[in-house]
């Protein structure tokens, strides 16, 4: 065992790892999203490597909350939850099997497996334990008494403890950066969760629950299709791919930094401000509150902020997608026919008030068109919403119907122009130097992007998008035959 001030590293066998006493995971941690493959996979290496004399599975970072003056009080789980949840599963089914439980509760020293004393508010995390238990008590009914003391004796976690909740989420951040398998948005929620450190544990749930409400596919999209490609892109850098080593884009500035520099001044008006506004007591009357004026382009301001920012641009981002489809209907002769109605319902966030409007026309044809689904389409699609959802943040609705017709155009001539799309397509049309991108960011009224000149496409390289085509003509942006 290694000792330090701060620090504890030691060697457990899983039996004496569940059962440590005070042994928690806190309410802020992200849900327990394992799947059975994953449940699979950790048994299967179990048994695997059941004639070995020890097998490490792993580490398990503690945050120890005592001070110098008080007992241990809790033992938090920093990292290695979703690993740490399903062993205590796999013990915990061993012990209800009736043949295996007098040896097992031997094994254990007749302890009780921690964690599954916790109670659990995640619906995720409460469904996702019900799922794996059920599959996790099929697979270990066959375990030997042999594969059983492998697991509880053999089997051991690395466990560190630290001292200091802040170094104890540096930890965490080290050991991710060094290619543990999780995805940048976890590791941006680590750091942003120690920057509320200040926060009590219950301010700090409220700050994070919509994000905990999302899967991480949703997650996932919502920063590396839109706002990294924005913030990206908006600086004429590449855009292709959000990853460990660049995910600190979504770090920014601490405004309860000692340090006052001038750029800092506006945010931390806007930051009292809004505090100031929402807690005024004319709230309970008028029920009035305001987000905080983010930009997507702005300096990220980290901690609490940060968890609103991504709530503020994921009902944003939803709202975009869900008009990338719409509902057909039968009319009156009992034919098929696309919902205009229901679809301009969709659009009303845009300010799109008829079917007539050419912000209807260029959605409906992007909804319905043949080729919508291929994968390059999909990407230009992907470059087109991020164009919108720059201009809107920037300037709202005001223009729109002459604006979108531009970053219609900018964004689709490539489909017209090329024969196969690639990301790298739609990365070096966002890097070009008269990018939409590049004018949004500079442009301070949106004549300077719906007065951007755009050449008219006269050949058209790729056959296969005639509805793209015909729009262009109808809007007057192709010169061929």
């Amino acid at each position: 065992m290694t000792d330090t001030k701060n620090l504890i590293t030691d060697i457990l066998p899983i039996k004496d790892f569940l059962c440590l006493e005070n042994l928690s995971i806190p309410e802020f941690q992200r849900p327990y999203k394992w799947e059975t493959k994953h449940v699979k996979q950790l048994l299967e290496d179990i048994v695997l490597h059941k004639d070995k004399s020890a097998y490490r599975l792993g580490t398990a970072v503690l945050f120890d909350n005592r001070d110098s003056n008080e007992p241990r009080t809790c033992l938090q789980v920093v990292d290695g939850q979703q690993r740490l949840i399903t062993m205590s599963l796999i013990a915990h089914a061993l012990k209800l099997n009736k043949e295996k439980e007098p040896y097992v509760s031997k094994l254990l020293n007749y302890k009780e497996i921690t964690l599954l004393n916790q109670t659990f508010n995640s619906e995720i995390t409460k469904n996702n334990i019900v799922i794996n238990f059920n599959e996790i008590k099929r697979e270990v009914a066959n375990f030997s008494e042999d594969e059983i003391r492998f697991f509880l004796n053999k089997c051991e976690l690395v466990c560190i403890t630290l001292f200091d909740v802040s170094e104890a989420f540096q930890f965490f951040d080290s050991q991710n950066a060094r290619g543990k398998d999780l995805d940048p948005h976890d590791l941006l929620k680590a750091f942003h969760l120690r920057e509320m450190l200040q926060l009590s544990e219950s301010e700090r749930e409220k700050c994070i629950e919509d994000w905990e409400n999302r899967n991480d596919d949703e997650l996932g999209e919502l920063f590396s299709q839109y706002l990294f490609r924005i913030r990206r892109w908006s600086k004429r850098k590449n855009g292709r791919y959000l990853n460990k080593s660049n995910a600190s884009i979504f770090k920014g500035i601490s405004l309860s930094n000692n340090t006052d520099f001038p750029f800092t001044y506006p945010l931390k008006i806007n930051n009292v401000f809004t505090d100031e506004f929402n807690d005024h007591l004319h709230r309970k009357i008028d029920n009035n509150s305001k987000n905080y004026p983010f930009q997507l382009d702005q300096v990220i301001i980290n901690g609490k902020r940060f968890f609103e920012m991504t709530t503020f641009y994921q009902e944003k981002v939803d709202l975009i997608k869900n008009i990338q489809k719409g509902i057909y209907i039968k009319n009156s002769e009992g034919e098929w026919v696309f919902d205009d109605i229901d679809y301009l319902q969709k659009l009303k966030f845009l300010g799109v008030h008829s079917v007539n409007d050419n912000v209807f026309l260029i959605f409906k044809q992007l909804a319905t068109y043949g080729g919508k689904n291929r994968i390059g389409d999909q990407y230009i699609r992907t470059l087109f919403e991020c164009a919108l959802l720059y201009y809107t943040d920037k300037f709202g609705n005001q223009d729109l119907e002459r604006v979108l017709v531009k970053l219609f155009i900018w964004s689709y001539s490539l489909r017209l122009d090329l024969q196969s799309v690639q990301l790298a397509s739609v990365d070096n049309r966002a890097l070009e130097w008269n990018s939409v991108f590049s004018i949004i960011r500079e442009a301070t009224e949106p004549k300077e992007i719906y007065q951007m000149y755009l050449e008219r496409t006269s050949e058209v390289r790729f056959t296969n998008a005639v509805d793209i085509k015909d729009l262009f003509i109808k809007l007057g942006y192709y010169d061929g035959e």
